[in-house]
């Protein structure tokens, strides 16, 4: 589905990325975890031509994606994307704003496009909220929206960059249900994520990236019982303490500065 060969990415003469090979086959979930900086949303953004790599390739369903404009929108209408903002036309309600792209991009017509769009509603629990506009809605309505007009595509592969870090603790969960519903349908995934047990119950694989290269690969389970670098078992014992720290603060209402 996907194959990227050393592909590099530089801004301003820093490399973000660094020589990366990705394979992804039809039905995997790939999660991609790391810190801040790593590259990880840099190269989700470039498996869509959303930013341009230096080079290396990137081949989607057998397409080249460095290839012509018009290649690379076909291959985007196969690809959906769901990003840690909403990006959600404010003038629309939520039923057009599903409805949108499929009329404008696929020419559906704008029965079999409305059908459609409520039945994917419907099943990301938010078909109530059709006639609705994104102002009206809640950080986690408003995602879960996002999600189901990504879907509307009927796109073959889903790329979800962070989709929960800009909500609220309270909303998380329900998006990453409504993601987890999608990945047991046999979607295929990547994600860039920093929730580690939503991780570990989705992957298929786990790829750790640190400085702009893949360092660590691995099913969930062996990563994170026994990851085999320095550099993932420091990010891991990190994210143990963070959490730690946070559910001091829930209980207790007093934030424990960090070491």
């Amino acid at each position: 589905m996907i194959i990227a060969n050393a592909i590099t990415k530089s801004f301003g003469g820093h490399r973000i990325l660094d020589g990366v090979d990705l394979h992804v086959h039809a039905g995997e979930k790939i999660v991609l975890l790391g810190p801040s900086g790593s590259g990880k949303s840099t190269l989700l953004r470039c498996l869509n031509r959303l930013e341009e790599i230096d080079s290396g390739s990137i081949t989607i369903l057998g397409r080249n994606l460095q290839g012509k404009k018009a290649a690379v929108q076909s291959i985007r209408q196969d690809v959906g994307m769901v990003f840690q903002s909403f990006n959600l036309f404010p003038h629309l309600s939520v039923l057009e704003n599903v409805c949108l792209a499929p009329l404008k991009v696929r020419g559906w017509s704008r029965p079999e496009t409305e059908r459609t769009a409520r039945e994917l509603l419907g099943r990301v629990g938010m078909g109530h909220k059709a006639d609705a506009y994104p102002s009206q809605l809640s950080g986690g309505q408003q995602q879960r929206v996002a999600i189901a007009r990504a879907l509307a595509m009927r796109p073959q592969i889903m790329l979800f960059d962070e989709p929960t870090s800009a909500l609220d603790p309270e909303m998380v969960h329900e998006v990453l249900q409504v993601i987890n519903d999608i990945a047991r349908d046999g979607m295929t995934m990547v994600i860039v994520t920093h929730e580690m047990e939503f991780a570990r119950k989705v992957a298929s694989r786990i790829l750790f990236m640190d400085q702009g290269r893949i360092v660590e690969e691995a099913p969930p389970d062996a990563f994170f019982q026994a990851p085999q670098t320095e550099r993932a078992r420091t990010f891991l014992s990190h994210l143990t303490k963070t959490r730690a720290q946070t559910a001091r603060l829930r209980t207790t209402g007093t934030l424990v500065a960090a070491d």
